[in-house]
């Protein structure tokens, strides 16, 4: 990838880093909304999110900046920012990892991601489930750096943020430094306010969008379900993961 040679990370950057099919467009969403959240009001009719989408507010390195041999001027940016990516960890811009810049991971049970793939719509490309590598791989390449650097890495599960958006929006404020104050949160409403434009229904018209939630596991038979548990199981061993139930990601725990 030509950002590896040419893209100079910052501390204050933050990468969101998905599988395809991960909820990337919902993490993308809410981190914009959060990190921008005084510069452009939640409320405001005329937000970024709405008028331009989350993929013109935070650019994909492989397919949007560093694309056809383009070396696009970064530096001209403000702090902080926000980039994406589907690639593993092993292959982020080495100035990502000696930076000190700060990794936003979504992370989506793997039956789910797999059936989320299948039924794409044709937003998201065969070339961007290539790059993205193996899966399991994937997941546990992150996985991983969380565990090594906890303060640089905050690993999300998909299914946990659908059950408690403003929970974990509060957590993504935090880890970004950038808190919300005593005002923001009991006089202004501004972490609801952020859940409530990050909806796939107020965000929905974009053709990334499929419909979010979770269950896409049931559309497997029981065979297949049961294929996939086993080999993800076997890969994780090791990292010994947690599994709590089906509509849920694993939990790795070390």
């Amino acid at each position: 990838m030509v950002a590896d040679a040419c893209f100079a990370a910052r501390p204050s950057d933050i990468i969101v880093a998905t599988l395809p099919k991960s909820g990337t467009t919902w993490i993308k969403s809410l981190l914009y909304a959060t990190v921008h959240r005084r510069e452009h009001p939640v409320d405001a009719i005329d937000h970024p999110l709405t008028s331009f989408g989350p993929h013109s507010c935070i650019k994909f390195f492989e397919y949007q900046l560093y694309t056809r041999n383009k070396i696009p001027d970064l530096d001209k940016l403000p702090d902080p920012r926000l980039f994406a990516t589907h690639v593993p960890f092993v292959s982020l811009p080495r100035s990502i990892a000696t930076s000190g810049c700060k990794i936003v991971y979504m992370c989506r049970e793997i039956a789910e991601n797999i059936v989320s793939r299948w039924r794409r719509p044709s937003g998201c490309s065969a070339t961007a489930c290539r790059r993205s590598g193996p899966t399991l791989d994937h997941v546990l390449g992150y996985w991983r750096a969380q565990v090594a650097r906890p303060e640089h890495v905050l690993f999300f599960m998909y299914e946990e943020v659908w059950r408690d958006p403003p929970g974990y929006v509060r957590r993504l404020a935090a880890f970004t430094g950038l808190p919300f104050d005593v005002e923001e949160e009991e006089e202004n409403g501004v972490v609801d306010a952020i859940v409530r434009l990050c909806l796939v229904r107020t965000l929905g018209n974009s053709s990334f969008f499929r419909r979010g939630g979770v269950g896409d596991w049931a559309h497997l038979s029981p065979d297949s379900a049961r294929r996939i548990d086993a080999i993800t199981e076997a890969r994780f061993k090791g990292v010994r993961p947690q599994r709590l139930d089906r509509e849920q990601c694993y939990i790795l725990c070390v």
